[in-house]
């Protein structure tokens, strides 16, 4: 096991005089509190020592049910047996994985990828095939390609199974980047066609700034090749811990069988409050304000970045959720230069080369604009800008020297 270079940078950002685009959390300042805790003292006297009791392992009924009305609406027929709540999307992973991977086996992941499902996987000892990303999302091109050549390679020969694939369709975490309908669609003949399942991650789909909703991979599937997993904790209260797993019945069993042996159940009390939260229209009311804010960040930092950082520099334009991609020359080490950012100009990142699994990507780096103070995202901005044109100045001076 490694540690995650994001949890590294939140280590080198703990100052208070640091600005830090680093963690990828909620703002603070959206959270609800006093209606959150009216609701909660309700569901504490309603609902008594229940509240705090053990809950059934596959998790609230009630919101279970909740979350299979949510996607049939929105194109995938599901009914509450086919959810199972867990904790944070996180867990989903790790329970995915420990039900589905072998030592060796090969899970197709994007490159760049989310760090958190790259641990989950490589914890069970996956191999990891990486797949370019470019603005329409994961190159299903690409991967049709190379799914193709290893059939070729196999040659009858024993090798490691192309077992899943992981996908963060929307506003990905790290690039921001949306898949297109039409590699959606491509992606799921894939899977059928060669025998893998898709795990269809989806933390941030429901914030979108501008642009049209894009349909799920989930709802071309015919099959059962395809595992959605959602969350409460970026479109509502990540404290509550909350994610949930839709997929067929027999999976969600065995998931469910894994997890008693992992904690035993999730919250019943974060799923009852967020059952109330619904009833009463809080979440979806909480979700129409986050989404006003994060794009007023969103602009901010869009604005900044064209304003103060190098020319030699660019980055992707995100129509949601919380991350901007930055792409440095080639030459720049973005994890070496990180501790002298902080040092010198008072700002932290991430470091764009956690989030692949082959070396590469060491000249890029993820911006969150999600939690940082708007005052905050346009001077951190400068100072990061100010710094990069140090190192672009130290480098053409030190090439001019030789």
């Amino acid at each position: 096991m490694k540690a995650s270079d994001i949890r590294e940078a939140f280590k080198l950002a703990e100052r208070g005089d640091i600005i830090s685009f680093a963690g990828g959390f909620p703002s603070p300042e959206t959270f609800p509190t006093e209606a959150v805790g009216a609701i909660a003292e309700e569901v504490a006297k309603d609902m008594g020592a229940t509240s705090l009791q053990y809950g059934p392992t596959e998790g609230l009924y009630e919101l279970r049910a909740i979350i299979a009305r949510r996607m049939s609406a929105q194109g995938v027929p599901c009914q509450p047996e086919e959810v199972l709540l867990t904790n944070g999307s996180q867990q989903a992973l790790d329970l995915i994985a420990k039900v589905t991977v072998d030592p060796g086996d090969v899970v197709i992941v994007e490159k760049p990828g989310y760090i958190g499902g790259i641990s989950a996987f490589g914890n069970y000892e996956a191999e990891f095939m990486g797949i370019l990303l470019d603005d329409d999302g994961l190159r299903t091109d690409l991967l049709e390609a190379e799914l193709r050549a290893r059939q070729g390679r196999a040659n009858g020969k024993p090798s490691g199974k192309v077992k899943l694939c992981y996908v963060v369709p929307n506003f990905q975490n790290p690039s921001g980047v949306t898949l297109s309908e039409e590699r959606r669609r491509h992606l799921v003949e894939l899977a059928a066609e060669y025998g893998f399942a898709v795990i269809e991650d989806n933390p941030y789909g429901e914030i979108r700034f501008e642009g049209s909703h894009r349909p799920h991979i989930k709802s071309f599937d015919a099959d059962g090749h395809v595992l959605y997993l959602g969350s409460f904790s970026k479109v509502a209260f990540p404290g509550l811990r909350v994610g949930y797993v839709v997929g067929p019945e027999e999976m969600v069993r065995k998931m469910a069988i894994a997890k008693q042996g992992t904690d035993l159940c999730s919250s019943s009390f974060g799923q009852k409050l967020l059952v109330e939260c619904e009833k009463r229209g809080l979440l979806q009311s909480h979700l129409q304000s986050i989404i006003e804010v994060y794009r007023r960040k969103r602009d901010l930092m869009i604005e900044a970045l064209n304003e103060y950082f190098p020319k030699e520099t660019h980055w992707t334009y995100p129509e949601g959720g919380f991350f901007i991609w930055v792409t440095l020359p080639e030459w720049m080490d973005a994890k070496e230069m990180l501790p002298r950012a902080v040092a010198e100009e008072r700002v932290a990142y991430v470091s764009g080369g956690a989030f692949f699994t082959d070396g590469t990507g060491k000249n890029t780096i993820r911006l969150a604009y999600s939690q940082a103070p708007d005052d905050w995202i346009v001077e951190g901005i400068k100072r990061l800008g100010t710094f990069l044109k140090k190192e672009i100045s130290r480098r053409k001076s030190a090439v001019s020297v030789v």
